[in-house]
């Protein structure tokens, strides 16, 4: 047999070019899931093309780091023929494999035999290549051997490029190191197949064909020629996916801006709206000594109208209401819908003629019947009406007297108006015995920490909860933070109630960690008054330091809102915080500012998508949209997502297709007592349905934390 050498610098090369060739193919199949129609039919063809000539190019590279004592030539149509099955393999086997959201084991099978046969044809027609007056003696055994490994290797790379395109976090380094692996695993097939070869002595080369040298200048130019080209369009792809994805973002914060200032319903300005056009209006009044006019009006009965309708019927009926009021209006009023079935109407520069003309000719426009979805409805308004300077001097006066006036209009049998009075505001129960109460309900024990879990994607696993707070009043039952907290945050009640529940909430995760559930977290909602409390941050780390708990186990639930009062002074805490450990979420993203820019200044790790995207998310397309740009942006800056407010399995499959790492909603479950958690982790363990707790598990054992605490 002739003795064969082998050039170690040659081998290293071929396996270079085998790396970066899959690192290529995968790249591509990678950009597949995001492109359009015909980009992804572009990328696709071309990871096939690539990873065929890479395939081809190390072969061939290969064959030229074994030296023999003859020259080696090479037969021209044999050589070009092994190239195009080479392409022709590759690109078919990723055809098949890569498009869809899932590839079935048939698909797999498939293409891996493609590939690994197609992989196998190129070796041994590159082989027959060889100018060779002798037959080259094959070692079978080894042939087989080199068949399997192309078959374990073609398997592989079209796994590992399926799956790793879906892949959100690491990809870079993931497709480094598949690419490492399939390169090496190209090479073990080419140099077992070689090894399999034996050369007779007496066996001499042919003359003609492509001599070795011309081969070397033919694989080496072809390879880089088409790698380069490959990396240029890779380069120029991500500049374009860089430039449309900050376009996305500034028509996003666009979309964003305009569902923070406008209703989503009627398109009419929205509570936050109205405020500033009532303050400009303030600020003008006042400079030129004018009078303007802030008027409240209330559907009459428009519950009836849901409760018998439907509140698709209640929506068109506002939407119509909205419309009607708007006709009657002139350039500089402006109109509002403040939620439910309420509206609120700025009328600057004008004069008690001009109210009462307006005010009338309102109410008998919405007495004229409407038409909604082949019903036909008679609606009528209650309307109230107060003044500046007369009825105050500031916007929350001016509100509040409005809407005791639109109050007073209601107790008097509705379908009318009237300017606030004086007397009106007596029929306002200001319920003194309620903020009593909420004074003495802390000393008394009567508040509560309830909890929501919060899950994986997926739906099987919990992780953690959020903490939310609850009162028992006395005689009223349980009461919701919406109907204390305002009053709280009004009498500054909420620091004492703040400090209470941040000690609860460790006291429970430290009584959790003990019970085997050291893996959970716990959310903590910060009101904006706490926020703003010099030692917010020494309390929270105190009581952390006093259970013995890691602050990653903490999530820290700010607005950003909150967050954007202040800007300087908050990325001072929240990085203060993030130092120390601690996890910051953007509570209610989509409600406030709602700025996607600001996320790369705010030092945050988690990102919690607000309920009235996911309501509309399998309705409307465009929230859809949001939806998925904002989970994008999060992952581009390494956040976590949370998204709330999931009530239908569709929901929550809908948001793990889009990359959400973490549900909670009342799908899943509704707050929960402490002592009714166990009930909720043994459901999850028997793999029941989590349903709400109603009345039927009232009579639950009690949690250990109440003797622990």
């Amino acid at each position: 047999m002739l003795a064969v050498s082998w050039d170690p610098v040659l081998i290293a090369i071929s396996f270079l070019v085998a790396f970066i060739a899959s690192f290529v193919a995968l790249d591509s199949a990678g950009k597949i899931s995001g492109a359009s129609r015909k980009m992804a039919l572009w990328w696709r063809m071309a990871g096939g093309v690539t990873l065929g000539i890479g395939i081809w190019s190390m072969h061939f590279i290969g064959m030229l780091s074994m030296k023999m004592p003859i020259p080696a030539s090479y037969h021209l149509w044999l050589t070009v023929a092994s190239l195009g099955i080479a392409i022709l393999a590759s690109t078919v086997a990723i055809n098949i494999a890569v498009p869809g959201h899932s590839l079935s084991f048939l698909r797999w099978f498939f293409s891996t035999l493609i590939l690994s046969a197609g992989v196998v044809a190129m070796h041994y027609t590159g082989m027959a290549a060889l100018m060779f007056g002798d037959n080259i003696a094959w070692n079978m055994n080894v042939v087989m051997l080199s068949v399997l490994i192309a078959i374990v290797a073609a398997g592989a790379a079209l796994w590992l490029a399926f799956h790793l395109r879906h892949r959100q976090k690491g990809v870079f380094i993931n497709r480094m190191a598949a690419a490492f692996l399939m390169g090496l695993a190209i090479c073990a097939m080419h140099y077992t197949g070689m090894s399999a070869a034996n050369f007779h002595h007496g066996t001499h080369s042919i003359p003609g064909g492509i001599s070795e040298l011309g081969l070397s200048i033919w694989v080496s130019s072809t390879t880089l020629a088409l790698l380069g080209i490959m990396l240029i369009i890779s380069l120029v792809d991500s500049h374009f996916r860089t430039h449309r994805l900050t376009e996305n973002l500034r028509q996003l914060n666009k979309q964003l801006e305009l569902q923070a200032r406008f209703d989503a319903l009627t398109g009419l300005a929205n509570r936050h709206q109205m405020d500033l056009s009532m303050q400009d209006c303030l600020h003008t009044s006042l400079l030129n000594k004018k009078q303007f006019a802030v008027m409240f009006l209330d559907i009459d009965h428009f519950k009836v109208v849901n409760d018998a309708w439907g509140h698709q019927v209640g929506d068109e009926l506002l939407i119509s209401i909205a419309q009607r009021i708007t006709a009657k209006l002139t350039p500089g009023m402006t109109l509002a819908r403040l939620g439910g079935d309420e509206f609120i109407l700025l009328l600057p520069d004008c004069d008690d003629d001009k109210i009462t003309a307006l005010t009338m000719s309102l109410l008998d426009d919405i007495r004229r019947p409407f038409v909604i979805c082949g019903h036909v409805l008679n609606i009528t308004l209650s309307t109230g009406v107060s003044l500046y300077p007369q009825h105050g001097e500031t916007l929350h006066e001016l509100k509040f007297k409005a809407d005791a006036a639109m109050n007073h209009i209601k107790q008097e049998g509705r379908n009318g108006w009237a300017i606030y009075r004086p007397e009106m505001t007596k029929s306002i129960s200001a319920e003194p015995s309620f903020v009593k109460d909420l004074s003495r309900a802390l000393e008394r024990e009567q508040f509560e920490l309830w909890y929501q879990p919060t899950w994986h994607a997926e739906g099987k696993e919990i992780h953690g909860f959020e903490a939310l707070l609850r009162w028992h009043h006395p005689e009223q039952g349980v009461l919701l933070p919406a109907v204390f907290l305002p009053s709280l945050e009004k009498t500054g009640l909420i620091i004492p109630v703040g400090v209470w529940a941040i000690e609860q909430a460790c006291r429970q995760l430290r009584f959790w960690t003990e019970q085997g559930f050291g893996q959970w977290t716990l959310s903590f909602n910060l009101s904006p008054i706490q926020f703003e409390q010099p030692d917010i941050f020494d309390v929270i780390s105190g009581a952390m330091k006093k259970y013995n708990l890691a602050p990653s186990r903490l999530i820290l639930e700010v607005t950003e809102s909150t967050a954007l009062k202040n800007l300087e002074r908050s990325i001072e805490l929240l990085n203060a915080f993030n130092d120390a450990g601690f996890i910051v979420s953007i509570d209610d993203f989509g409600t406030g500012y709602s700025n996607l820019l600001m996320l790369n200044v705010l030092p945050a790790k988690e990102l919690k998508i607000d309920k009235s995207f996911v309501d509309s998310l399998l309705e409307n397309e465009k929230s859809k949209k949001i939806v998925e740009t904002i989970i994008n942006v999060a992952r581009t800056m390494e956040m976590v997502v949370v998204a709330e407010g999931i009530e239908t399995e569709a929901q929550q499959q809908m948001l793990a297709a889009l990359g959400c790492d973490y549900l909670q909603g009342y799908y899943f479950s509704r707050p929960l007592p402490a002592e009714q958690v166990p009930w909720l982790v043994l459901q999850n363990k028997s793999g029941k349905q989590i349903i709400p707790i109603g009345k039927n598990q009232s009579e639950l054992p009690l949690n250990p934390q109440k003797n622990h605490a």
